[in-house]
């Protein structure tokens, strides 16, 4: 897996705002994705993922702030920027009364870089009939040929929405592999999806929605050594200043959850001498990342500093 710190950016994002009336899709979203890179795009439905992908395609002119992609303003350059991004959308439309292999013909003749040679060869690997039409595919079968028609299509950028959904999990393990064949011949990934083993199997980085705002970001090299410290406090102790990576993230009455960032080694002397109580410890991993922000009961959690 290639390092995204050794590349320079092909996506930036500063301060990208879409407001409908009083209601914010997007506030202030600050993104940053490096080339070489797949960054995972985590967030529940309504969090402004679609909003957020639709103003980096330029299909919505945002409230306030700006984008780019490839140094191509997403606004006032959409031409150039959709030339430079191959996009899979969560509900792929696609002509109900052609057959498959027509539609791959059709998107592949259409782009500058279309492979209809390669999309024939993905369309065999999921197994899909391209004699069918399309009104009579399956909505497993249409999703395989929006892949198709969007992988046969390579592009700098690619943004991929929801990739597996419908598919069995056979299909699925074939699609990751495309997905990751894709960024090892050069293009750079956007992957959203809601299934977190997808994410963490494929991405190097990943960045929590919620409620339009960018809460999190983080490397998942990094994620996979972050641990929750969860430990009982006496009222009159004072924690002082905290060993950098440690960021207090609750504190109520005597119970306090701290995350640790890193490998544990790095703070067994400072717990030593904190005077903490029955600590427990716990690997984050990538759910409970997500789960800091969006819990399974639909409660919002608070931000670290709302403690």
């Amino acid at each position: 897996m290639l390092d995204p710190k050794s590349s320079d950016p092909i996506l930036s994002v500063d301060k990208l705002t879409k407001q409908y009336g009083t209601f914010r899709a997007l506030d202030e979203c600050k993104l940053t994705v490096n080339e070489n890179s797949i960054f995972g795009l985590l967030g529940p439905n309504g969090s402004g993922k679609t909003t957020l992908i639709r103003c980096l395609l330029g299909y919505l002119k945002p409230t306030s702030g700006k984008a780019s992609i490839q140094g191509f303003d997403c606004c006032t350059q959409s031409l150039e920027v959709r030339q430079r991004v191959g996009y899979l959308p969560a509900e792929p439309k696609l002509f109900r009364l052609m057959r498959g292999r027509d539609c791959i013909d059709f998107f592949t003749s259409m782009h500058p870089r279309g492979n209809k040679t390669a999309a024939l060869q993905y369309a065999d690997r999921l197994a899909l009939d391209l004699n069918r039409r399309v009104a009579f595919m399956s909505t497993g079968m249409r999703r395989k040929l929006s892949i198709c028609c969007v992988l046969g299509c390579p592009s700098p950028l690619m943004i991929l929405d929801e990739p597996t959904e419908n598919l069995d999990p056979s299909v699925r393990f074939t699609v990751i592999e495309l997905i990751q064949e894709l960024h090892d011949q050069g293009s750079t990934i956007i992957l959203c999806s809601h299934i977190l083993s997808e994410i963490e199997s494929l991405c190097d980085q990943v960045g929590v929605l919620r409620q339009g705002k960018l809460v999190r970001t983080a490397r998942l090299d990094e994620v996979r050594t972050t641990h929750l410290l969860r430990a009982q406090i006496d009222p009159n102790t004072q924690l002082g200043s905290l060993p950098e990576g440690i960021q207090v993230l609750e504190l109520q009455d005597q119970n306090i959850l701290l995350e640790l960032a890193g490998t544990l080694d790095h703070y067994c002397q400072w717990i030593s001498q904190s005077r903490l109580r029955n600590i427990r410890l716990e690997l984050v991993g990538l759910r409970g990342l997500y789960e800091q922000y969006h819990q399974p009961n639909g409660n919002t959690p608070k931000e670290p500093n709302e403690v």
